[in-house]
This record gives C-alpha cells, structure tokens and sequence, in this order.
C-alpha cells in the first residue's frame, strides 16, 4: 500500500500496541510546560511533545510521523490570534485499508462545536484540507478541535498492521493546526505571538530529545572552534554566535527600545549590528550607547549608521559618572540593556546593580558570556557572570526579573540563564 512520500512513512514492522490514548504519557522525568502553556495552536500528532494535547481517539505513533485514528478523534488548541481570520488546517490520508471497507466516507470537523466545515473522501489518499473558523467558535481558548467520519471500519486479521481485530479505525492523520494566513500582513502583537509559540516548542523538544548535559557539550564545542572569534558584519569582526546576534534581534523587534545601551564596545561591531537592526525596524529616532574603557572604534565610527545611531563613552562602565550620564540618557525611554565587558562577578553584579533600574517593563537586561562559568566552557574561570546573576536574581531587589528561557530555544547561546526579561 502506497504512501505519501515526505508526509507519510511506509507502515510495516510496528511495535506498539493498538489502543487509543486519552492522555498518553511523555518519558518519566520530562518537564515540557510549553504543552500547558497558551499558544499550543498546532500539533504534529505523532512527535511526543504534543502528545499531552490529543484528546482523544488516537492510536500509536509510527516513528514521529503520524497515528491511526478512531472514526472520532480530537485535540485541544490554543487560538494563534485574536483580532485576525483564523483557519483549520488538517493534514491526513484515508487508507486503503479503510476505503476497501467503507467505500466512500463524510469526515466531519468542528470547533469548540461549531461545524467548520466537511470533506468526502471518496477514495484513498490524501486529505489536506483548510477551512475558515467563524469567530463565535473560537471565543473561548483553549479550543476542541474534533473530526468525525460518518462510518467506522473494523480491524481483519491484523490489517491494519498489529491492530487487534475488530478494532474500529478511519485515518491516519498527520498534524492538526489553528492558523492565520501567513501570506497576507500580520499585526505585530500576532507576529509576536507565533514567534513565542515556535520558541517555547523547540524548547520543548529540547527537553525531550537532549540531556542538558549533551547541551553543554554542543556549547562547549561551539566555543572551542571557535565560530564566534572569526564571525563578521560587514567589514567589522563581532565576537559573538551569530544565532545570538539573530535573537537579540528579535528582541529588538519585539521590544521596539527608543535606547540600547552596551557595556563593552571593543571594535564597536556589535554596537554597529544594533544601529543597523534599529535602522531597518524604522526605529530611526532611538539610539544605541556604548561604553568601553579604550576607544579602538575608528573603523565602526566611520559608517554612516554609527554617525547617526551610536554615542560612545569612554571609561568604565561601572564608574559613577558614566552611569549618571547613561541613566539620564535612558530615563524615560524604552531601554534595553546588554552587559558584555569585565566578566569577573564582582563587577558584573555591579553592573546589574547599576543598570537594572534602567531597564524599562517588558524589556530585556541580557547578561552575556554566562557559558564561561555556567556551562562551563572555561572551567578554570570564574567565578564570573551566571554567578553574577545567581546572586542578582537572589536579591529582593531584582524580584522584577525573570529568566526568559525562549530566548535560549536555538540551543547555542553564550547566555544560558543571562536573558533576564523585566516584568
């Protein structure tokens, strides 16, 4: 029996058992909150990691890909927007296995309830289908997405495979999702949203597929190359991981900061990065400060970004009158702030100490290199700065801040624990 190349796996040689799954169980010891948490708007029904989001009607995995159903199978979402056309989206297949019992067969799919929509299957093969969702049926979250086939087929001597005989079957589905339309404009707010959901799910697989320890070993590794050392923007060399550079960016476009402010400039690549990051979000009338002990930014200077965007300070960025010039320059504004000079914690705990207050709600005080001591990549190191920030979060006075673990979903940060988020 054919099928699906790319969507479906050849079903042969299975070994699991064939009852349905209310709640089935991730392996023991696996915290994944991200099932829990709003914004779960989509699942691949065979990948573990939503398996806490199948309601009912579904039977074993085959290799991550998909499941055979019941005639009546459901699962819970989240609603990915408020404000925008939503629609359902089901990827499937009607067996052979099934059309040679039924013949033709109405599957039908609802929301919260409400009918959004059929589809024949009048032979084997695939079943993609997208239907809109009226807004009375999303009004509230989360949501039961259930389909149902208006016939049942039965289990015959082991077809389909190892599945007790007489046991009632219909499709086999692939993923469920609630979705906007990705191809029109999307309001920032939702933009946002989606953006979470896709980091709060790798963090999950993260979770689920690797010890935190096979994690530090990918970090070590990545910094004993060491990619960071030889990475460029422009013509200026930016000791940072470019994955770092692409979610601080994010931050930036989520935050939307009138100020950036940096510790430690050295070539002034990164300083650079961010004026160039505000100039293309149109934030043209925010400003990055950067302060550093020497002034080695002759080249970065020369750009006209750096002209337009950037102020450099010279000294040190624990010393008083640095602080009382930056934090005039900040107060008031949207202020994202980005601790990268003198590692030892002493001094970035000083630095916490003088520019946490700056930080504005909703924003980000990102404590970078916490890998030196934390994973740690530099063993004889330390104590340096996630023991900065250990002692920082430990204070009553930071009980505003938080780690903000998303930013940690590609893997690879210098930052682990560093992304502190502001209430």
């Amino acid at each position: 029996m054919a099928r699906p190349i790319g969507i479906l796996a050849v079903c042969f040689a299975l070994q699991f058992s064939c009852s349905p799954s209310k709640s089935p169980q991730l392996p023991s010891g696996v915290a994944v909150p991200f099932l829990d948490d709003p914004g779960v708007s989509s699942v691949e029904v065979g990948n573990p990691v939503f398996e806490k989001r199948l309601v009912r009607g579904f039977y074993w995995a085959h290799q991550e890909a998909w499941r055979w159903t019941a005639p009546e199978f459901a699962v819970s979402l989240d609603t990915p927007a408020v404000g925008e056309p939503v629609f359902l989206e089901l990827r499937a297949h009607a067996p052979d296995e099934y059309i040679s019992q039924v013949g033709q067969a109405t599957l039908t799919a609802t929301v919260n309830g409400v009918e959004v929509g059929k589809h024949d299957c009048a032979g084997k093969g695939d079943v993609q289908r997208v239907w809109p969702v009226p807004e009375r049926a999303l009004t509230r979250s989360p949501v039961e997405v259930a389909f149902r086939l208006d016939k049942a087929a039965q289990a015959r001597n082991g077809t389909p495979e190892r599945m007790p005989a007489g046991q009632p079957f219909g499709l086999i589905v692939v993923d469920i999702k609630l979705r906007v339309d990705e191809e029109k404009s999307l309001s920032p707010a939702t933009a946002v949203k989606m953006a979470r959901q896709d980091y709060r799910r790798l963090i999950a697989e993260r979770r689920l597929k690797m010890s935190d320890e096979k994690r530090r070993e990918l970090q070590r590794l990545f910094h004993d190359l060491p990619v960071w050392s030889h990475t460029w923007f422009d013509n200026m060399r930016i000791e940072k991981t470019p994955l770092d550079l692409w979610m601080v960016r994010q931050v930036l476009y989520e935050v939307r900061p009138e100020m950036i402010v940096e510790t430690g400039t050295w070539r002034g690549g990164s300083a650079l990065y961010w004026a160039q990051t505000l100039d293309s979000l149109g934030l043209h009338n925010s400003r990055v400060v950067t302060v550093d002990l020497q002034n080695i930014t002759a080249n970065a200077a020369s750009h006209p970004l750096w002209k337009k965007y950037v102020r450099f300070l010279q000294g040190s960025s624990t010393d008083q009158t640095i602080v009382a010039k930056i934090a005039a320059m900040t107060a008031g504004r949207r202020t994202v702030v980005m601790l990268d000079s003198d590692h030892s914690m002493k001094h970035v705990l000083d630095e916490l100490h003088a520019y946490a207050p700056m930080v504005s709600s909703g924003s980000y005080l990102i404590v970078e290199d916490t890998h030196l001591d934390g994973v740690p990549t530099n063993p004889g190191f330390g104590p340096g700065p996630t023991a900065a920030v250990k002692a920082f979060l430990a204070e009553p006075a930071s009980r505003d801040f938080f780690v903000d673990e998303d930013r940690e979903a590609m893997i690879i940060t210098f930052n682990p624990g560093g992304w502190l988020r502001k209430r």
